[in-house]
């Protein structure tokens, strides 16, 4: 009896101890979201790095560019000085990156860059946003974080974060969110209040 005690004891201490371990991956490292230089795109990196900061304690960092090869190059080097982690991107410029014709169905145009993004590039689509008009209501996209696979291996707990954002923001919230960043509001501080209502945070 004592053994058996002993035993279901242990093993509630192994698992206590792992989640402990788990809850703290991402803690005392530097994590590099890659951003264009576009109001939109600004926005979204901000909300990235909060929601990370706030659910991990991790240290993340916005880079910033003017060019999209640019971007790729820097997602797709090993070099600490110019690396960067996460990006966000869309089906449109996915297909384009890839020299692709779009797809008229969407969902189809997602599992298609997801895949071949994975195979060829090494890198994680998660799950969209929810908004499919990044590129305007007649050229319509879906949007999504992408993570470098090898960057798992520090950040396993990355995808289960940011899925929370999976379907969240609708076409509204995010011309809501953008519309007050061109008035005049700071992205932290719209994003903030965002995740806040949502409860992420």
């Amino acid at each position: 009896m004592m053994q058996r005690i002993f035993r279901i004891w242990l093993a509630a201490l192994m698992m206590v101890t792992a989640t402990a371990a788990s809850s703290q991956a991402c803690v005392g490292r530097i994590l590099y979201v890659g951003a264009m230089e576009t109001v939109e795109s600004k926005t979204m990196a901000e909300l990235l790095v909060l929601l990370i900061n706030e659910r991990t304690g991790t240290n993340v960092k916005i880079r910033y560019y003017d060019d999209n090869n640019k971007l790729y190059q820097a997602f797709q080097s090993h070099d600490e000085e110019a690396r960067i982690d996460i990006i966000i991107e869309n089906t449109a410029d996915a297909m384009a990156y890839l020299k692709k014709k779009r797809s008229a169905d969407l969902d189809q145009e997602y599992l298609e860059v997801k895949k071949i993004y994975e195979k060829e590039l090494n890198v994680i689509w998660l799950k969209p946003f929810g908004f499919r008009n990044f590129k305007g209501q007649d050229n319509q996209t879906i949007s999504a974080p992408l993570i470098r696979n090898d960057v798992l291996t520090n950040y396993p707990l990355l995808p289960r974060i940011l899925t929370k954002l999976s379907g969240a923001i609708d076409e509204q919230t995010f011309t809501e969110m953008i519309t007050k960043v061109k008035s005049g509001d700071k992205a932290k501080n719209v994003v903030k209040n965002f995740l806040r209502a949502k409860k992420f945070i």
